[in-house]
């Protein structure tokens, strides 16, 4: 059943493409040489996210990352706090659900120009899948209707537009504004927003605190 956004919570989710993440990491690294070796900070990325979509997704369910099984690049790439130590788990989430295929390495890929890369296979099988299904059962649900991506995939197109069919709102974001985002993507976006001041605080080059004002309330809604 169709339903407009006047019957869905005002609530967001966050959704991130670890292959899009990894290959924004790498780009970074490879370019500027502030970032060469740095780990981007989950913690303090998190909160980046939710301040600065904060005004446009109303109450934040959670943040999710999507990655292959087994990606060694998680924790090459990621200063990931330990879940155990009280505060560290703050409506965040890591799902490992791709497969790994046989696919030319990241740091091959990034010498290709930006409009061959989507050309070749990427690592990942299924994870795509898994992440357009989960977000298509909260948007179709009412559980949600602000969603927020940090993907650069041109296959993405159909799941944006299912989402603004069923009422609910998509916006991208990026790390930095220098990456080169899908034209597609950002034509069906509602918002299109990047990190390009707050880089050198994510990545822990200058240090501060997380300062996210309590919008994060308590959901009794959870994805499966």
């Amino acid at each position: 059943m169709w339903r407009s956004i006047d019957h869905m919570e005002n609530r967001g989710y966050f959704v991130i493409d670890g292959s899009r993440l990894f290959s924004s990491i790498f780009e970074l690294q490879r370019t500027n040489q502030k970032f060469k070796d740095r780990k981007l900070n989950l913690l303090l990325f998190n909160d980046a996210l939710m301040r600065k979509w904060s005004i446009y997704v109303g109450m934040t369910i959670r943040i999710v990352y999507y990655f292959k099984k087994n990606d060694k690049r998680i924790r090459e790439m990621l200063d990931i706090p330990k879940v155990i130590e009280p505060g560290q788990k703050d409506h965040w989430q890591i799902k490992e659900c791709g497969e790994s295929l046989s696919s030319i390495p990241e740091e091959e890929l990034q010498k290709l120009s930006s409009q061959y890369r989507d050309h070749f296979m990427r690592a990942e099988k299924g994870l795509d899948i898994k992440l357009a299904c989960d977000v298509l059962l909260l948007v179709s649900s009412s559980k949600a209707s602000n969603i927020v991506f940090l993907v650069n995939d041109r296959d993405y197109v159909p799941l944006f537009e299912a989402i603004q069919y069923l009422g609910g709102n998509v916006y991208l974001t990026a790390l930095d504004s220098s990456q080169k985002i899908q034209e597609g993507l950002a034509n069906l976006s509602d918002k299109y927003l990047t990190f390009d001041s707050e880089l050198e605080n994510i990545f822990g080059i200058t240090v501060q605190q997380p300062q996210t004002q309590p919008i994060v309330q308590k959901s009794p809604v959870d994805s499966k």
